[in-house]
């Protein structure tokens, strides 16, 4: 069963990071108060995304 949560603010560590479709990525995070999660970036890949450096392997 996959939970749906919404829009969550948190920080923590890129675990892992792997390609979904064109321009997205599917993320794996370790945060503090959440624990492990996984989290998709939409247009993460796009060459001038915001999200691009901030969903690379091993960020915090």
């Amino acid at each position: 069963m996959v939970k749906k949560m919404g829009i969550i603010k948190t920080t923590g560590i890129v675990l892992m990071e792997s390609n979904m479709g064109d321009y997205d990525k599917m993320l794996t995070i370790l945060t503090p108060n959440l624990g492990k999660i996984g989290c998709a970036a939409k247009g993460a890949r796009r060459p001038k995304s915001l999200l691009l450096a901030g969903t690379r392997f091993f960020m915090f």
